[in-house]
């Protein structure tokens, strides 16, 4: 074999081995306090969205700082920082996933993703509707 394309193997081998090892860490699906343990470490929660609680969001004063509450899988409740502006129809969100880290008494989440089964199940219902009309 020519020495570039053994390169160029070598190369690929330690690329695909970076996005391994940063997926890996990344995935890890927790709860707060296994979170807590490792302050450090990104960490992909889920949890149910505390509607009742207060949630800051203001755009003109900071648009890239949003928190609520959420209760995650074992019931313990913390709050969330997020970097990102709020998303549009956020309160209807049921459960939210999230990656981020613990630091101190805060989650500070650096991606925030909110489930509304409400709006899956309408266009589920609109998919229904539209095979039985044909």
């Amino acid at each position: 074999m020519k020495p570039t394309a053994i390169a160029l193997i070598v190369l690929l081998a330690v690329a695909i081995a970076g996005i391994m090892s940063t997926y890996s860490s990344a995935e890890q699906s927790a709860t707060f306090t296994e979170a807590a343990e490792n302050p450090g470490d990104t960490y992909h929660i889920t949890g149910f969205l505390m509607k009742e609680m207060p949630m800051e969001y203001d755009a003109l004063k900071d648009a890239n700082y949003f928190s609520f509450y959420l209760k995650d899988k074992n019931g313990d409740l913390r709050k969330v920082v997020s970097s990102e502006p709020k998303q549009q129809d956020f309160e209807r969100a049921e459960t939210v996933n999230m990656y981020g880290h613990v630091d101190g008494e805060i989650f500070r989440a650096t991606k925030v993703i909110p489930k509304c089964p409400s709006k899956y199940k309408d266009e589920q219902n609109n998919k229904n509707a539209q095979a039985y009309q044909q």
